[in-house]
């Protein structure tokens, strides 16, 4: 198990190096692009022999509301823009999976009010996390929570279950799989136990504003959890 553990962080090491090399060209270009931040990622993946065999996100404003959007064109400043990578090492198969959510420029009150409710929502799961912990129990906390700061879920999506709000579980497992036992979501009874590498990503979606998202990775210990994910989860950035 120890192994596993030790290869994923692997794999998130490289995943945090492409994280960075893309906000950094976001930030530093006067036009940025979706489509040159995701050969960037790949670039970046690639020294570190991992790929993307599912792909990656760089989805902005309206884009961004729309979960599993890769995300194409410009991106604009003032609004958010969700960066999901999720790369598999070529050598040993495993998985690491990261998001963060970025603004170029201010944020405005409304969507810095948004995005400090999904940190405080994700900040809230990863303390509940342990062994023993039923994983719908920490889905429930997070729709609690955002329902508490008047964020609600509504609506009837194609792809997921809702239109707006909180329309997809709170995280799941990960190893040599992408999307694994146990899933955090909704009606969940899978029972953590020590050894389990989880996502936790909360999330909230608006037509009107965009996405937030924020993901980490973190294992199960017999204390509570070890985070893996060590990268920034500064919000606005400056031009």
């Amino acid at each position: 198990m120890e192994n596993k553990v030790e290869e994923i962080k692997k794999v998130q090491v490289a995943t945090e190096a492409a994280m960075s090399a893309v906000i950094s060209y976001l930030v530093s270009e006067d036009f940025p692009t979706s489509e040159r931040a995701h050969e960037i990622i790949d670039q970046v993946l690639s020294k570190y022999d991992c790929e993307s065999p599912e792909g990656h996100i760089v989805a902005s404003g309206h884009q961004s509301f729309a979960p599993h959007q890769t995300g194409s064109g410009p991106i604009a400043t003032g609004v958010p823009t969700v960066i999901d990578i999720f790369p598999q090492s070529k050598i040993t198969g495993y998985w690491a999976d990261m998001s963060r959510t970025i603004c170029l420029g201010t944020a405005d009150a409304k969507l810095q009010k948004m995005y400090d409710c999904v940190l405080g929502a994700q900040e809230l799961a990863i303390a509940m996390l342990g062994p023993g912990v039923v994983a719908g129990d920490v889905h429930d906390a997070v729709q609690r929570h955002f329902v508490s700061n008047g964020y609600l879920t509504s609506g009837v999506g194609s792809e997921f279950t809702y239109l707006e709000g909180l329309v997809h579980s709170t995280g799941h497992g990960l190893g040599k799989d992408i999307h694994q036992a146990p899933r955090i979501g909704f009606g969940s009874q899978e029972v953590l136990k020590v050894g389990d590498v989880v996502t936790i990503e909360p999330g909230l979606y608006y037509q009107n504003i965009g996405g937030i998202r924020i993901e980490d990775l973190l294992v199960i210990t017999e204390s509570g959890c070890e985070n893996l994910t060590k990268f920034s989860r500064q919000f606005s950035y400056n031009k």
